[in-house]
């Protein structure tokens, strides 16, 4: 477990690269002992992600029976483990190798602030769809779309900025210019939809059969 002073130094790291700071990155230790350790930011991402996921069920109701903890439990640990997976097999192949556990720290710890972020931002939908519902848009009144409209552009561009945020902390970590952390970025958003995709529809199945 890492100790207080490490958790508050790579914690203001984070916040730190979130205001664009490239200095910040100094605040992670690069050793694989320090990356291992960073993985304890899950006692906090995990809650956070639970309640995301409690609050973006499925319109229909469908998904909401059939998916419980467990699910979330698999759905949680595989994006982490797969990307991670991806990430080291990118690196190795870029030639940037000895960055994997610099970039595995700093991912890690910043995972606080972009749970935060898209825990606010799956918020502001939930509540875009209680001011109108999206499937009588036309028929509503104009205000309160307008608002709802308003606070849905927010919630999307919370959403990008995370991934934007996610993006500069692997430009700055791997120093090797825009493709590489550009091709992580992308192949954790694909892992991770893809990932929750299967479970989803896998337990469907599984209801449907039963």
């Amino acid at each position: 477990m890492p100790g207080l002073a490490e958790i508050l130094r790579s914690l203001h790291g984070a916040w730190r690269l979130l205001l664009l700071d490239r200095r910040a990155i100094t605040a992670f230790d690069p050793s694989p002992h320090a990356a291992l350790r960073s993985f304890w930011v899950v006692v906090v991402t995990l809650p956070l992600y639970l309640a995301n996921t409690a609050i973006s069920l499925d319109p229909t109701g469908e998904l909401s029976t059939t998916r419980g903890l467990l699910a979330d439990l698999v759905d949680y640990a595989l994006s982490w483990v797969i990307p991670l997976i991806v990430f080291y097999a990118l690196v190795r192949w870029y030639g940037r190798g000895e960055r994997f556990w610099l970039l595995v720290s700093a991912l890690n710890w910043t995972q606080i602030i972009q749970a935060v972020g898209s825990l606010i931002a799956t918020g502001l939908f939930l509540a875009a769809g209680t001011l109108v519902d999206p499937n009588a848009v036309e028929s509503a009144p104009a205000v309160p779309t307008l608002i709802a409209g308003l606070v849905a552009l927010l919630a999307m561009f919370l959403f990008a900025a995370m991934l934007a945020y996610e993006w500069y902390v692997a430009w700055v970590t791997l120093e090797a210019g825009v493709a590489l952390p550009t091709a992580a970025v992308l192949f954790d958003l694909v892992i991770g939809i893809g990932v929750s995709y299967g479970i989803d529809h896998a337990l469907l199945l599984l209801a449907h059969a039963a």
